[in-house]
């Protein structure tokens, strides 16, 4: 079997492996490490076991066209770490569903920059599958009623989308020049430059001080929750539209929502609608029916 005929399932897979990162945040929230510690130690160890295992393999693929640096920029900053400013901000100052809702803006600006960059088609099948999973977003994180959500809250919150969906936008230019570790690799280099910028080592470093176990934890975490999702995503770029994976990714919202039903006891009772969107947006996508151009 080829890769192109089992490509969709890469960015469905990586949707379910950033949907664990709820367990690892709870996990390493424990030992005082806040969201930007985590920003920056994922961005770090990725970029160091990538770059160790290139070195290893065969250092001359970290050669890249320096003209190309601005699409590494576009998904290091841009991005990877733009994304978890946003994501973070939203977490801070209002409910988890609310930041989550506001993030799965994405598919809809894959959607539109992809048709305005690539000129990908937009069918009929696609809008419906991309309602489907938005509804399906809204309901299964639906926000409590008494969460207040202001306009800063709103703009950062679908900031964070933009800039979860840029991934895939920036990382289409160069997918078919570099193989995706490079593409990562660099990626994440860019993101721990920046995200350096935006944390205080001392309390990183009395944090990880207390509990020096936590390193295992987090490392877990760039391997499981990062590296892997992003690599998966980055192949499947390759064979599959972008409009396309952004709505195959929605499965992280599915899998963060059953997490919290089998981990932490969450009720099924108000998700379990979303749920059902979800799944039949993520089948509905993968049918060979015919779509019309609109």
């Amino acid at each position: 079997m080829s890769i192109k005929k089992i490509a969709p399932l890469f960015p469905l897979i990586a949707g379910i492996l950033w949907g664990l990162t709820g367990i690892f945040v709870r996990a390493l929230d424990e030992v005082g490490l806040n969201n930007m510690h985590l920003a920056f130690f994922r961005s770090f160890f990725s970029a160091s076991g990538l770059l160790i295992f290139l070195a290893v393999q065969d250092r001359k693929q970290l050669k890249i066209d320096l003209r190309d640096l601005w699409c590494f920029f576009g998904t290091g900053i841009l991005s990877v770490l733009s994304f978890s400013v946003c994501y973070f901000y939203t977490l801070t100052h209002s409910s988890i569903a609310i930041a989550v809702v506001l993030s799965y803006t994405a598919p809809f600006f894959v959607m539109l920059l992809s048709a305005l960059l690539f000129k990908e088609k937009i069918t009929v099948t696609k809008i419906i599958a991309l309602i489907m999973a938005t509804a399906g977003c809204f309901l299964t994180c639906a926000p409590d009623e008494n969460t207040p959500i202001t306009p800063i809250i709103v703009t950062v919150g679908v900031l964070s989308g933009l800039a979860y969906a840029l991934y895939s936008i920036f990382a289409r230019f160069v997918v078919g020049k570099y193989p995706p570790l490079v593409i990562l690799t660099y990626t994440f280099i860019f993101s721990s430059i920046g995200s350096a910028f935006l944390i205080d080592f001392r309390e990183l470093g009395t944090a990880v001080a207390g509990s020096p176990s936590c390193i295992f934890t987090v490392i877990a975490f760039a391997a499981v929750s990062t590296l892997a999702p992003y690599l998966l995503l980055t192949i499947g770029l390759k064979y599959v539209e972008p409009g396309k994976a952004a709505i195959l990714t929605t499965t992280e919202v599915l899998t963060a929502s059953l997490c919290g039903i089998l981990f932490f006891g969450e009720s099924i009772i108000d998700s379990i609608y979303g749920i059902i969107l979800l799944i039949a947006a993520v089948v509905l996508i993968n049918t060979k029916s015919v779509s019309k151009k609109l």
